[in-house]
């Protein structure tokens, strides 16, 4: 998995909380044979109470020619919203986030707004490969 806009390792200020919270341009390579769609995560490990997921989408198209516009069904983050909730650590703190694409041999059986232990039940069995992409933002 790459991004131009993560390839230094920092999140930019524009894609954030302070910004325009926007999601990155994410790219990766197609999956094994098998893979029908992909699912993504972006989660920060370094929050209080074991992490804080900012995004789940389930059911992207398997052949993505372009980032944009995502295709598929989004969960309900941990600001209780659904779709993408970019960085938007304490100030004072630097956190990483860690963006998970995951290659899934099946079209997942999940709902908007779905929960991200519905998420990961629904994930675990399909799974094919992954990959992650890690960058750091600071407030």
């Amino acid at each position: 998995m790459t991004s131009n806009a993560l390839s230094s390792g920092t999140w930019p200020r524009a894609d954030t909380c302070d910004g325009g919270d926007a999601v990155p341009d994410l790219h990766w390579t197609a999956g094994p044979p098998g893979t029908r769609t992909y699912a993504l995560q972006l989660f920060d490990p370094d929050a209080p109470n074991g992490g804080f997921t900012h995004w789940m989408l389930a059911n992207e198209l398997a052949d993505l020619r372009e980032p944009t516009p995502r295709t598929g069904v989004s969960g309900r983050n941990d600001f209780g919203r659904e779709g993408y909730a970019g960085p938007c650590p304490p100030k004072g703190s630097r956190h990483r986030y860690i963006f998970t694409v995951y290659a899934v041999d099946a079209s997942l059986p999940l709902r908007p707004l779905y929960s991200h232990a519905d998420f990961q039940k629904a994930l675990e069995p399909h799974v094919l490969t992954q990959a992650t992409l890690t960058a750091t933002y600071a407030r």
